[in-house]
């Protein structure tokens, strides 16, 4: 049975992650931190609202003991100045995982990355190197096991949309385009299908999946 800490549930990709999370036999409590709450009633659910992301201090007791952390906080460059992406996607990662090493330092942990990030930090594209200096930082802390899922364009199925008047413009187009070629495109539910049978099943090397390897794991998980 599995204690497993979740950061981003109320996103498009952590709000399925969370309901797969929850759909699970083997999973004991799952401790959602975020600055709202869900709206899921389970009573292995606790949340935690927390303001500060780049200060988890406070609650060291909360975070004993945690088997798995599937990280799905994420923001959309577009969305925030770059100081705020680059502080968003690695500073408020960096906070948690010091704490976490203090804590729980035998957990898996999974990161919800990006296609095309750069851990050599070389990419002239700002999204490029700031998501793959995250994954750099997660890959020099020193849990025994660190998944990096690195999805494709992602699909949505639920009722969470992604942001943006142009990504919904690309929506159906893209979704033509991966019929006759799969391997562009994922589902949100395929995503987090293949992040929570990484964690509750960390049997692999540690290390970055690309779009068709998620889409394998998740379809293994389907199937257990």
């Amino acid at each position: 049975m599995k204690k497993v800490l979740l950061t981003g549930a109320t996103g498009m990709v952590g709000s399925q992650v969370l309901d797969q999370l929850l759909s699970r036999s083997d999973v004991e409590e799952v401790i959602s931190i975020g600055r709202r709450k869900s709206g899921r009633s389970d009573p292995r659910l606790k949340e935690i609202v927390h303001d500060n992301f780049l200060d988890f201090s406070g609650m060291k007791s909360e975070l004993q003991g945690i088997d798995v952390c599937i990280y799905c906080l994420a923001v959309y460059q577009g969305q925030v100045s770059k100081q705020q992406y680059e502080v968003i996607t690695c500073d408020y990662q960096q906070a948690l995982t010091d704490v976490l090493q203090e804590t729980s330092p035998n957990l898996a942990f999974v990161l919800f990355g990006a296609s095309g990030a750069d851990p050599s930090e070389k990419s002239k594209m700002l999204f490029a190197k700031v998501k793959g200096r995250a994954e750099k930082l997660l890959m020099e802390a020193p849990f025994p096991h660190k998944y990096i899922v690195r999805p494709a364009f992602i699909y949505p199925t639920g009722e969470k949309q992604p942001p943006g008047f142009m990504y919904r413009i690309l929506n159906p187009i893209v979704y033509q385009i991966a019929r006759l070629i799969p391997s562009i495109m994922i589902t949100d539910a395929e995503l987090a299908s293949a992040m929570v049978t990484l964690s509750l099943n960390p049997t692999r090397a540690s290390g970055a999946l690309e779009n068709v390897e998620i889409k394998a794991v998740a379809a293994q998980g389907s199937l257990e």
